[in-house]
């Protein structure tokens, strides 16, 4: 089976390419991925020169914005997911957005990417996501000329609303596409009904 490239590596060896148009945000990515202890962290401003730097030196997962120009990050997902893209199209990717829109998360996954980072979001979170990653043993398949995560079709098809992962800290964002962590949200629903109840 094909298995995503992060999958069982050490975090102070995951080599992280974060993509974003704005330069703030690269800054403060890469501050939190430093404060968590992660491996050597490469920025870009450009999505298109990011594709072409990461061909050349290929990094153990990328984070990338939602919304860029002139490749909006699931675009750039879906680029580097193509069966051609040599050992690129096997890098975990992870797409980063203020909004927890229902079509931003679909378009993501459908992309390839394995999950969806709501912001703003803190180093905590963060490190509990990559935590997550590098034990995510779903294997892609290819599907026409592109690898797409197993099972993610399936998913994403099913007719009721999917889960969304709230933290247990409350000044923490939302998180989706999370399929561990469906009791958490069953049990924070219940704790908010019991609360407004009293």
């Amino acid at each position: 089976m094909l298995f995503h490239r992060a999958l069982g590596r050490e975090l102070d060896k995951l080599a992280v390419a974060v993509v974003d148009n704005r330069r703030p945000m690269l800054s403060l990515m890469r501050a939190m991925l430093a404060a968590i202890g992660t491996g050597p962290i490469d920025t870009y401003e450009s999505p298109t020169e990011a594709i072409d730097e990461m061909s050349r030196s290929v990094p153990d997962l990328v984070i990338a914005a939602a919304s860029m120009q002139p490749l909006t990050g699931p675009a750039l997902v879906r680029r580097m997911r193509r069966a051609s893209s040599d050992a690129l199209c096997f890098v975990p990717a992870m797409i980063m957005s203020p909004h927890a829109k229902p079509t931003i998360v679909e378009d993501a996954l459908r992309a390839g990417a394995h999950q969806v980072l709501v912001l703003p979001t803190s180093a905590s979170t963060l490190y509990r996501r990559l935590d997550w990653l590098l034990n995510d043993d779903r294997p892609f398949e290819l599907r026409g000329e592109h690898y797409v995560v197993a099972g993610m079709e399936e998913r994403l098809s099913l007719s009721f609303q999917r889960p969304i992962y709230v933290p247990s800290e409350p000044c923490f964002p939302l998180a989706a596409s999370m399929p561990d962590e469906e009791p958490v949200l069953a049990l924070h629903l219940a704790q908010k009904a019991r609360v407004a109840r009293n």
